[in-house]
C-alpha cells in the first residue's frame, strides 16, 4: 500500500514540474516576442510603412482585404482632386497685368492723324482716338460720357455751356492740357483757312477761356445735341500755333501726333515707295484715366480684306478693324476668334416716294407692303441673324426709343387682299453694295407673292448721289445714319425736304414737325424722351418707310485678348472705348 501511495505521490510531483517547465517557457516566449518587437520599432525612423514596405502588403492581406484597401486609396486620391478643383476654381484668379502687344490689321492707311481732320477717314478717325483726348467721348454701350470734361453747367436760355475739365491732364510730351488748347482747337476748326470738315457745325458758336480749368460757349440758338459735337480731339497750342494754315495738313505732326489719350505715338515703318506699312503705339503711363494694360498697340495696313484677312488666319495680326459680312466665311479657324457684332447708328429702311408713284401714296397699300415682308426671315436668311430688325426711325439702343411703337407683324395674306383690290407696280432702286441686291431680292419676291408687280433697279454708288438728290425713285433701299445723339430733324422735318435736305420721301406732318423742333432745343431729358416717343408712334402710324433692320459692325479679333466689352459704336473708333481693360499676360493670385 505505501509502494504504491508513493509511486502516486512521485507521479503528482512530476506533473506539476511539467506545466511549471511549460509556464516558464511561454512566459519567455512573450518576452521575446514583445524585445523583438521593441528592437524593430527602435530601429525603424518611422511608424507608417514605406513604398518598400507596401510592395509587400499583398504577402500578409487576402485578395479581398488588398482590393478593399485600393479602392480606398482611389476614392482618397479623386476626392482631393475634386476638393483641389473646386477650391481653386473659387478661389484662384488670373487678373491681368501691364504688357503685350496687340496686333490689328487695317484696310488702307492713315493720312492725317488730326482732329480736324480725321472723320474724313476712318483709320485716321481710329488713330485720332488713341492718342487724343476730347471734351466727351462715346462709352462701350454708345452713350455719351465725360472724357476731359469734370463739370458741366448748362444756362442763358440753353444757349451757354460752361465747362470745366479735368486737372492735371497731361501732354505726351509733358505739360499740362488747359482751356487755352480747348479754345485754341475749336477756333483752328471754325477757321476757313483750315478748312476743317466740322466747320459747319461750329459756325455760330463762339467759345471763351474763363481760368486755365474752365471755359464757355455761346450758341446762336438752343441745341440739345450739342455735347455730341465736342467728342473731337484737342490739340496741343503750344505745338501747332506756329504752323501756318496751309502748311496744316502737311505737318509732320500729322503721322507723329502729340496728345493726351491712353495711347502715344512710339514709331512708324514706311515701305520704299513712302507707303505707311506699320504704326506703333505705346501705352501712356501718365494716362489720367489711368495707363491701359496692353503696353503696346501695333496697327499694319493692307490694300485689301483679301490680303487683310489672309495675315489674319496666318497669325499674322490679332484683330481685324472691319469685317464685311460677305467675307464672314473667309475666316478660319473660327473657334478661336471672337466676332465682335456692334450695334451702330444707322437704320436701312424701304423709303416711298409718292410724287413718283401715286400708288404709293395710299396707306393702304404702303400697310400692305409692309405686312407682305417676314423682316425676321430677310435678316436670317441674307445676313444669319446677326442685324437687328428696326421698328421705327430711332434706334432701339437709344434712351429715347419708344419699345410700345406699331409693329407691322408678317401678315402676307392680309397684304396680298389688300394688294388685290389696290393693285401695286412699283420700281425699287437698290444701290449695288454689300449685300444690298440680296436685300432687294428678297423684298421683291415677298412683294411679288403678295401679287405686286416689281422690278428692280440696280444702280452703283457713283449713281447713288444724284438718285437721292434728286429722288429719282419710287421705292428706295438706302440707310441712314442717324448718330449718337436721337435728333432725327434732319431726316423727318418738312423743312428737310427736298434735295437739299435729307427728307427723302418729303414727309411732311405738322405735329410731328413741332415735336422734333421742340425736342432738339430743350435739355430736359425726360421731356426730349416725351417728345421723341409721340413723334415715334406718329411717323411709323403715318409710315412714309418701312423700317427694315439696323446693321452691326463686325469687329474680329484672337480669342487671346481679353477683356473687351464694347456693345455698341458711333464712329468706328468707338470700339476702342473699352482699351485700357483690354488685355493679354495674366497673374495668379489666390483669394481667400
Amino acid at each position: 500500500m505505501s509502494s504504491l501511495q508513493n509511486k502516486i505521490i512521485s507521479f503528482w510531483r512530476k506533473l506539476r514540474n511539467a506545466r511549471l517547465f511549460s509556464n516558464w517557457l511561454k512566459s519567455d516566449s512573450f518576452s521575446q516576442e514583445s524585445a523583438d518587437r521593441k528592437l524593430i520599432y527602435a530601429l525603424s525612423p518611422r511608424k507608417i510603412p514605406n513604398g518598400e514596405q507596401i510592395k509587400h502588403l499583398n504577402k500578409f492581406l487576402n485578395p479581398r482585404e488588398f482590393l478593399l484597401i485600393k479602392i480606398c486609396i482611389l476614392i482618397v486620391l479623386v476626392n482631393g482632386v475634386y476638393l483641389g478643383t473646386v477650391f481653386l476654381k473659387k478661389h484662384l484668379q488670373y487678373l491681368p497685368v501691364i504688357g503685350g502687344e496687340y496686333i490689328e490689321g487695317v484696310v488702307g492707311s492713315p493720312k492725317t492723324i488730326n482732329p480736324l481732320y480725321a472723320v474724313n477717314r476712318d483709320i485716321d478717325s481710329d488713330l485720332s482716338r488713341l492718342i487724343y483726348s476730347s471734351l466727351f467721348k462715346y462709352d462701350i454701350h454708345g452713350r455719351l460720357s465725360h472724357d476731359l470734361v469734370e463739370t458741366m453747367e448748362i444756362g442763358g436760355e440753353n444757349k451757354e455751356y460752361i465747362i470745366k475739365i479735368k486737372e492735371g491732364v497731361s501732354w505726351h510730351t509733358g505739360g499740362n492740357l488747359t482751356a487755352e488748347d480747348i479754345v485754341f482747337t475749336v477756333n483752328l476748326i471754325k477757321s476757313a483757312e483750315y478748312n476743317s470738315p466740322l466747320r459747319s457745325a461750329f459756325t455760330n458758336i463762339t467759345v471763351e477761356k474763363i481760368d486755365d480749368l474752365t471755359l464757355k460757349f455761346v450758341l446762336a440758338e438752343p441745341y440739345a445735341p450739342f455735347p455730341d459735337l465736342l467728342t473731337f480731339g484737342i490739340l496741343p497750342a503750344n505745338l501747332w500755333k506756329n504752323i501756318a494754315p496751309n502748311a496744316a495738313v502737311l505737318a509732320d505732326l500729322n503721322l507723329k501726333p502729340v496728345g493726351s489719350g491712353p495711347y502715344k505715338f512710339k514709331s512708324l515703318v514706311k515701305s520704299k515707295t513712302g507707303d505707311l506699312k506699320e504704326y506703333r503705339l505705346e501705352a501712356n503711363a501718365d494716362y489720367y484715366g489711368g495707363q491701359a494694360y496692353l503696353k503696346n498697340i501695333t496697327f499694319i495696313f493692307f490694300v485689301d480684306y483679301i490680303e487683310a484677312i489672309k495675315a489674319f488666319n496666318d497669325n499674322q495680326i490679332m484683330g481685324l478693324n472691319y469685317l464685311p459680312f460677305t467675307l464672314r466665311q473667309e475666316i478660319l479657324a473660327q473657334n478661336s476668334v471672337k466676332f465682335r457684332e456692334l450695334a451702330q447708328p444707322q437704320i436701312i429702311s424701304l423709303f416711298f416716294n409718292s410724287v413718283k408713284n401715286k400708288t404709293l401714296a395710299d396707306k393702304d397699300v404702303r400697310v400692305a407692303l409692309a405686312t407682305a415682308l417676314d423682316k425676321n426671315q430677310i435678316i436670317q436668311e441674307v445676313f444669319a441673324g446677326i442685324h437687328s430688325p428696326a421698328d421705327g426711325p430711332i434706334l432701339k439702343e437709344s434712351f429715347a426709343y419708344n419699345e410700345e411703337i406699331k409693329k407691322y407683324d408678317y401678315a402676307p395674306a392680309t397684304a396680298a387682299e389688300t394688294i388685290k383690290t389696290k393693285p401695286v407696280t412699283a420700281i425699287l432702286t437698290v444701290i449695288d453694295s454689300g449685300n444690298n441686291v440680296a436685300v432687294a431680292e428678297k423684298v421683291k419676291d415677298y412683294w411679288t407673292k403678295a401679287g405686286g408687280q416689281i422690278s428692280l433697279n440696280i444702280v452703283s454708288g457713283d449713281q447713288a448721289a444724284e438718285i437721292v438728290k434728286n429722288r429719282n425713285f419710287e421705292i428706295l433701299l438706302y440707310g441712314e445714319f442717324i448718330g449718337g445723339d436721337p435728333d432725327v430733324f434732319v431726316f423727318w422735318h418738312s423743312s428737310q425736304a427736298g434735295e437739299r435736305g435729307f427728307n427723302l420721301t418729303g414727309y411732311n406732318n405738322p405735329e410731328a414737325d413741332k415735336l422734333l423742333a421742340e425736342a432738339r432745343v430743350s435739355t430736359d431729358q425726360a421731356e426730349r424722351i416725351s417728345r421723341y416717343k409721340k413723334f415715334q408712334e406718329i411717323v411709323v402710324a403715318d409710315l412714309p418707310a418701312i423700317f427694315l433692320y439696323s446693321p452691326s459692325y463686325t469687329y474680329v479679333q484672337s480669342n487671346k485678348l481679353k477683356g473687351f466689352s464694347g456693345t455698341a459704336i458711333v464712329d468706328p473708333g468707338d470700339r476702342f472705348s473699352g482699351v485700357g481693360g483690354w488685355y493679354l499676360k495674366t497673374k495668379k493670385k489666390l483669394t481667400w
